[in-house]
């Protein structure tokens, strides 16, 4: 039998995915690393941990989507992989789906595009702590279905929160902590949450949190953290990029208010308010380009209006019929005499069942023997 190694993604349901398939498999070794296991070098990775390998392996990669730069390069770099170990390629992502009929040698599995769906089937064993491993992953992807089955708790976002913040510093001693000791992993998880700033709050207009500047090197998850702490829907604010040398606006529409409600997205927002500027990143959370920190915060307070404005006029609330309560008592004195007027009826039908069943028996004891055969 051959032996098994995990290879995963470098984020926070990478670990956790990686975690659950190394006891679902019974695996030997792991890894998972930045930039090692990013799609457009996890070939070259895997070349070089194992091509010396001296005896074939089961490699299973995990949770590591096509690299959509090179696709044919990424398939068929695992097709020669696959000529001397045996490869198994477990994704969720839907960019990936379309590529997977193109591999022959590396066996697929795509369990849907949700990452809590692919950590339940990678459940070594129904325990509660593996359980929390499948949802804190599918949190760190910001998977709606964890809202739709009510999974989400403050606690479990905080962990993987934390395992943000870890994942950063060591993916694989993370990714280790979490196979050696969960639980204990967990604790520290928590802690380390604390160390992800929250945007400062200039002001709450409506269900949007405006931020005087969102934090450089945490720019989407410092405001996703004031949107929470706040109870927004949405946040937005400026944020200056040195990379660029210049100020961007940052927004973030909450992914769990996002699986409940039909919100407008701040992406496509921005794209109709500025169609010549650059925008990129996801429509939830996207980044617009601004020529100075003023207009960044001009625009972050016209985002946050018409944000407001939209996601507020989009909602239809619940039909309530009020009942005067002056009327009740008439109403339920109705009722009453309705259900009287079914019983007495109900009774009426059971006595002429009862004179008709009386009748055909006297019948019967007037005919005679062969009639009687007959009537049976």
């Amino acid at each position: 039998m051959s032996q098994t190694v995990i290879i995963g993604h470098f984020d926070v349901h990478g670990v956790c995915a990686s975690a659950l398939a190394y006891y679902k498999f019974n695996a030997r070794e792991f890894f998972a690393g930045y930039p090692q296991t990013a799609p457009e070098n996890l070939v070259s990775t895997i070349q070089n941990l194992y091509a010396a390998s001296p005896q074939q392996l089961s490699i299973i990669i995990v949770d590591i989507p096509v690299n959509l730069k090179d696709p044919q390069a990424f398939i068929e770099g695992l097709e020669r992989l696959a000529m001397r170990h045996r490869i198994l390629y477990i994704d969720h992502h839907e960019s990936s789906l379309q590529f997977l009929p193109q591999f022959s040698r590396v066996r697929t599995l795509f369990v849907g595009t949700s990452a809590l769906l692919m950590n339940l089937a990678l459940l070594p064993e129904n325990t509660e702590t593996y359980r929390k491993i499948a949802v804190i992953g599918a949190i760190g992807d910001r998977d709606p279905e964890v809202v739709r089955r009510n999974l989400l708790t403050q606690e479990l976002r905080e962990i993987a929160d934390g395992l943000d913040v870890m994942v950063r510093e060591d993916t694989h001693r993370t990714l280790l902590g979490l196979i050696d000791n969960p639980e204990l992993t967990f604790e520290v998880a928590l802690r380390r949450s604390q160390q992800i700033p929250i945007a400062p709050l200039r002001r709450v207009t409506g269900v949007v949190a405006i931020a005087t500047e969102a934090i450089q090197q945490w720019g989407p998850k410092s405001l996703e953290r004031l949107a929470f702490s706040q109870g927004t829907w949405y946040a937005v604010g400026p944020e200056f990029v040195p990379r660029f040398n210049t100020w961007v606006v940052r927004a973030i529409a909450r992914w769990d208010i996002l699986a409940q409600k039909s919100i407008p997205l701040p992406g496509e927002v921005a794209k109709e308010l500025w169609p010549t500027r650059n925008i990129i990143g996801h429509p939830a959370a996207p980044s617009i380009a601004s020529t100075s920190r003023e207009e960044a915060e001009k625009m972050s307070e016209e985002l946050a209006r018409v944000l407001n404005e939209r996601a507020t006029g989009a909602i239809t609330p619940k039909q309530v019929r009020l009942i005067n309560t002056n009327i009740v008592g008439e109403m339920f004195a109705e009722i009453l005499v309705s259900l009287q007027r079914i019983l007495e009826e109900q009774k009426k039908m059971y006595q002429e069942y009862l004179e008709l069943k009386r009748k055909q028996v006297e019948l019967l004891e007037q005919a005679s023997e062969e009639d009687r055969r007959r009537y049976d």
